[in-house]
């Protein structure tokens, strides 16, 4: 799987889950990110048979260079992409034999 991205924000993966609308208030999705502790433990809940022993439950980099993954038990943890060129398109492939998320620009791998 292979999707470019522009702009501003972040833009990442997550775990298939299946969320409920109705375990939910309306409002409470309106700002729902899988980045946000009080998700986790129902998150968590909502695992689907899709799921292996990877601990890594949702990854995203943001424009600054900056990824960031979790396994919605502990605190996230990030590292800085070296050479990440801000306004510049990012590719990311999510190789999900591997495992793997890697990032692109300008058609070179950055991470």
């Amino acid at each position: 799987h292979f999707a470019v991205f522009t702009g501003l924000g972040r833009f990442g993966v997550v775990r298939p889950v299946q969320i409920k609308r109705s375990d939910f208030v309306e409002s409470e999705l309106n700002a729902f990110s899988p980045s946000m502790r009080r998700f986790w433990g129902y998150l968590i809940g909502q695992r689907t048979a899709r799921w292996t022993d990877s601990n890594v439950h949702y990854c995203y980099l943001n424009t600054f260079g900056i990824s960031v993954w979790c396994d919605w038990a502990s605190n996230p943890s990030d590292m800085s992409i070296d050479g990440f060129q801000r306004n510049t398109s990012t590719g990311l492939l999510l190789d999900l034999d591997e495992g793997t998320l890697s990032a692109y620009q300008n058609g070179q791998r950055v991470a």
